[in-house]
């Protein structure tokens, strides 16, 4: 059957070529840094001159405190070439790095030391894309290890956040994989996965500890709009399936947006014509036009009043997400410390209700799937001898073709009534059951059991012979023998017969089971007439076999 060309295998296609660009990049990307000594109580300092070179590199010019100040020069950058003289000297150095995966130096905080008699400090900057020239910049000095140690502990919490939010997406895939693949239940589940893994690391490398210990800062600026990139579709499934949005061509034109701007980006970083960065609001637009569309789909749910719970469970997140980023953006520009955590929360909290939603979900449709095979099983199964019942039986002869060398396979039981009527129903459906039971030792590795009557059965065998048929009712006449020799009540005698199947006589199975029945009588006759034989005091029953009485 030909595959559909659908939206979830196009993403997985451009999500295989970004992990293997990923993957190379990190065995290719260099970073090309200089630093005179890496050996941070902090004071911000201000430069006494800025200017401008005729190169159009940005010079900061600090006179420098006394002998006894601390030694260490700490600095956020974006996107800048960074070189720093101590009177004259070049003390550090950070330089782009020209591959296909990027021309720039990444997001960095520069930490270096400067000799202690130093007199004056020369920084010079030069933006790797134009957008960046006006960038104004806050430069520390002060001890090393106690800088370096106190950025990190100020995002050490965030960093712990964003982990556990890309644990949690990668917890989602494997639950899919193993648990709800195989019932093709849950995809916003997969989806949500890949968004939530792609969300914590780009949150977990935008962080400032994070920032100082991923020390290849080229690649891991690359590594980080092609995580933000790939969010868009993976947004956009998720979207599509956890709110069953019932459009047509919104999410349609989205997606196709999205793998062209895509698409676009790959090409003119691959070519060297524009960096990830350089095309970021390809990507923004994707994103705010993904949240848009979420947006529309609740307020078009609303009004429909349908899906109420989901809705009304993804609003209470936004709203969540929305207080923590705003909690954020306040404390940022009221330069209030250690709230930085804030937003990250906000999208734990956002994907923690909506996950145990699908999961909820998810568990229900399982147990409906259960409840369904159980009610198919009791729709095709006979439950006293656990063959397939005569419902099965009639949905399956309807195949217009069958294999080479098919057999219909009849059995009856000999005085099942008898045996109901002379013992009790409890030995005769014992009688039926252990009938069953040795047809199915036999049988039913060679094709499929039905009870299609009160004592009647058959077996369906495709690809067979007659002699290996003859074989398999020798096995059980043998099965049979022994059986009634350990039995105390119920003699048990099974007549068989067999036809094969002849597309030249037969319209269906049905024709074929009428001439099995054919010889099925013939043998039940037989049978019968040997039983009469034995029970007159023969010696021999109708095979030349002594009898033995006491069977």
């Amino acid at each position: 059957m030909k595959k559909k060309f659908t939206i979830q295998n196009v993403y997985v296609l451009f999500l295989i070529i970004n992990i293997i660009m990923i993957v190379t990049g990190a065995l290719t990307v260099k970073e090309n840094l200089f630093n005179r000594s890496e050996t941070i109580a902090q004071t911000e300092i201000t430069p006494i001159s800025t200017d401008k070179d005729a190169d159009g590199r940005r010079r900061y010019t600090f006179a420098m405190q006394a002998d006894d100040m601390d030694t260490c020069l700490m600095f956020y950058t974006n996107h800048q070439e960074v070189w720093v003289y101590a009177d004259d000297e070049l003390i550090y150095s950070r330089e782009r790095t020209d591959t296909i995966f990027t021309h720039s130096v990444g997001s960095v905080w520069n930490i270096t030391e400067f000799p202690k008699d130093t007199k004056e400090l020369n920084i010079y900057m030069k933006s790797v894309y134009p957008s960046g020239e006006n960038h104004e910049y806050t430069f520390y000095q002060g001890n090393s290890i106690e800088m370096l140690g106190r950025s990190i502990r100020e995002s050490i919490l965030s960093m712990c956040v964003s982990a556990l939010i890309t644990m949690l997406g990668i917890c989602m895939i494997i639950y899919w994989f193993l648990i709800c693949r195989r019932m093709q239940i849950a995809k916003e589940l997969f989806y949500m996965g890949i968004f939530v893994v792609l969300l914590g690391a780009w949150l977990f490398g935008e962080e400032t500890g994070s920032i100082i210990l991923l020390t290849n800062r080229p690649y891991a600026s690359y590594l980080a709009f092609t995580l933000l990139m790939l969010m868009g579709i993976s947004f956009l499934l998720f979207i599509k399936h956890f709110l069953g949005a019932e459009d047509r061509y919104v999410h349609r034109i989205l997606a196709v947006y999205s793998f062209g701007s895509m698409f676009i980006s790959i090409l003119l970083q691959c070519f060297g014509i524009a960096d990830y960065k350089q095309t970021a609001i390809l990507t923004h637009v994707v994103l705010v036009s993904d949240l848009l569309y979420l947006l529309i789909i609740i307020w078009d749910k609303m009004r429909k009043r349908k899906n109420r719970r989901r809705v009304h469970l993804n609003l209470i997140g936004l709203l969540v997400l929305a207080a923590s980023v705003a909690i954020e953006l306040f404390a940022y520009y009221k330069h209030f410390k250690g709230v930085q955590v804030f937003g990250t929360l906000g999208f734990l909290i956002y994907i923690i209700i909506l996950g145990l939603e699908i999961c909820a979900s998810a568990l229900d449709k399982m147990e409906e799937g259960r409840k369904a095979e159980i009610y198919k099983t009791l729709a095709e199964k006979d439950m006293l001898t656990k063959c397939y019942n005569r419902n099965a039986y009639n949905e399956d002869i309807k195949k217009t073709f069958y294999e080479d060398n098919t057999y219909l396979v009849m059995f009856d039981l000999n005085n099942l009534k008898k045996c109901n009527d002379t013992l009790g129903h409890m030995e005769g459906d014992r009688y039926l059951t252990d009938s069953a039971a040795l047809i199915n030792d036999i049988f039913n590795s060679y094709g499929k059991i039905y009870r299609i009557g009160g004592d009647e059965f058959c077996v369906i065998m495709e690809n067979t012979s007659k002699d290996q048929i003859e074989g398999l009712i020798r096995q059980l006449m043998q099965e049979e023998a022994a059986y009634n020799k350990e039995s105390k009540t119920v003699h048990m005698q099974i007549a068989s017969g067999y036809a094969k199947y002849d597309a030249q006589k037969d319209d269906n199975l049905d024709q074929t089971r009428s001439r099995a029945d054919e010889m099925m009588y013939e043998n039940k006759k037989m049978l019968k007439a040997a039983l009469a034989y034995m029970a007159a005091g023969a010696q021999y029953d109708l095979s030349g076999q002594p009898y033995d009485k006491n069977n």
